[in-house]
């Protein structure tokens, strides 16, 4: 079966070495922006990682997601929009949301705040529900 995931759990899946969960799912090209910050924040903000670790992730990170079949929710942002105020989340999160009830594919977060608001509206698991 394939996924969507979220930059929240290709992050994991990369620092825990779990690559190989993502083989053959999908993200948006959002994500490389979101996996960026998630590294700029661990480095610059929160200095939980060295400048040589945030390098080699990186590095492994743009690899990763040649692995993913990258989507767009282009033509159709009012619609991201419309679920992310229905749902009262983020556009960000909008976006993966739409590309689940899109695909008929489950969303693989590892948000459980994203969990709890959208688990009513789309089939949503964690990277340890895969396996």
């Amino acid at each position: 079966m394939s996924y969507i995931f979220d930059a929240s759990s290709i992050f994991r899946a990369v620092i825990e070495n779990k690559i190989d969960r993502l083989v053959g799912g999908y993200t948006d090209i959002l994500a490389k922006y979101e996996l960026g910050n998630i590294i700029w924040k661990k480095y610059f903000l929160k200095n939980e990682i060295s400048r040589d670790e945030y390098q080699a992730i990186s590095k492994i990170i743009y690899k990763v997601l040649g692995l993913l079949k990258l989507l767009s929710p282009e033509g159709h942002e009012n619609e991201v929009l419309d679920t992310a105020v229905k749902l009262g989340i983020t556009y960000y999160d909008s976006v993966y949301v739409y590309h689940s009830k899109k695909l008929k594919l489950p969303l693989v977060t590892e948000d459980h705040k994203l969990i709890n608001k959208v688990g009513d509206y789309i089939k949503v698991v964690t990277l340890d529900e895969l396996g």
